[in-house]
């Protein structure tokens, strides 16, 4: 490994119902992915650490998700305060207390202007629900005893999925790493909202 991992105790909730998946019947995959997939209205928040070699930290992270539209926010030691980013088919504004707004072509061209690295925001809108991003081919993937995602390889990222929860929804992971490389990340999860219902923790 190139760099040790970040430390971050955190926990995932998802609706209706959350709690850690017993060892039960094997989920059928593709019937799961397209569930997960069809998941087109949602609000997670929970916390997201990373890592380069010169840097590392974390922050409180809440991302509401509309169809193509997004709408995320970041606040604690990332060195850049607070952000809010909204993106979608005609671009990407980054907003933070006592600054200027400021536009480019995606959220992730915004990161990078902010952290000074990249934030995969294309791709994670699929992978926090535990399927590839489908924008791109997969090199590798592997499923767990249950039937789910376990290990990706997509995009030059290496990805691990843990600690599932069972939901009204269907099972989502509680744990993503992901590594490029160059950039670790660690994201988990504490309160999961579909649709328009109310967040449960």
């Amino acid at each position: 490994m190139k760099y040790p991992w970040l430390l971050l105790a955190l926990g995932f909730a998802l609706v209706a119902g959350c709690a850690r998946v017993p060892s039960g019947t094997p989920v059928a995959w593709p019937a799961h992915r397209a569930a997960m997939a069809a998941l087109e209205e949602w609000q997670l928040e929970g916390k997201l650490g990373y890592q380069t070699a010169q840097d590392a930290g974390s922050a409180r992270l809440a991302w509401a998700q509309r169809g193509p539209w997004i709408e995320v926010s970041l606040s604690g030691p990332f060195g850049a305060g607070s952000a809010h980013i909204q993106a979608g088919p005609q671009g990407a504004v980054l907003r933070q207390p006592g600054r200027a707004d400021r536009h480019a072509d995606s959220a992730e061209a915004l990161s990078r202007e902010v952290f000074g690295w990249v934030l995969p925001a294309r791709e994670l809108r699929d992978w926090v629900r535990g399927i590839p991003f489908r924008g791109a081919p997969v090199q590798h993937i592997a499923f767990d005893g249950q039937g789910r995602l376990g290990e990706l390889r997509q995009n030059g990222w290496e990805l691990a999925f843990a600690d599932y929860r069972q939901t009204a929804a269907g099972f989502l992971p509680g744990r993503i790493d992901a590594d490029d490389g160059q950039l670790r990340l660690r994201l988990v999860i504490k309160s999961w909202q579909v649709g328009a219902h109310g967040a449960q923790r």
